[in-house]
C-alpha cells in the first residue's frame, strides 16, 4: 500500500515538476523592441528553471532516503531457514533439484 501511495505521489509531482519547467521557459516570439528587453525575462525564467532543477535534486534525494531506509527495514528481517519441513519428502540438506 505504501509502494503504491509514494507511486501515485511520484507521478504527481513529476507531473507538476514538468509542468513548472515548461512554465518557466521563455517563449519569445519575434524581436524584442529594446536591447534590454530580453535580460529581465531571461533571468527571471532561469531563477524558475534554477528551483525546478532544486526540486527535482531534492526528489532524487528524497527517493534515495526512502530507499536506504525500506533497505534497512527489511535486512533486518530473520530469514527463514532452509531447512525443509518435517512433512515433506525431501531429506534435510539435500542438493537442490536440476530444472
Amino acid at each position: 500500500m505504501v509502494i503504491r501511495a509514494l507511486t501515485v505521489f511520484r507521478t504527481l509531482f513529476l507531473a507538476y515538476l514538468v509542468y513548472y519547467t515548461f512554465r518557466a521557459t521563455p517563449l519569445i516570439m519575434g524581436l524584442p523592441e529594446n536591447v534590454t528587453d530580453p535580460y529581465p525575462i531571461c533571468k527571471a525564467s532561469n531563477t524558475a528553471l534554477q528551483k525546478g532543477i532544486w526540486m527535482a535534486l531534492a526528489w532524487i534525494a528524497l527517493e534515495t532516503a526512502i530507499g536506504w531506509w525500506w533497505w534497512s527495514r527489511a535486512s533486518r528481517k530473520p530469514l527463514e531457514p532452509d531447512v525443509p519441513r518435517a512433512g515433506s519428502s525431501e531429506p534435510p540438506f539435500a542438493p537442490p533439484s536440476h530444472r
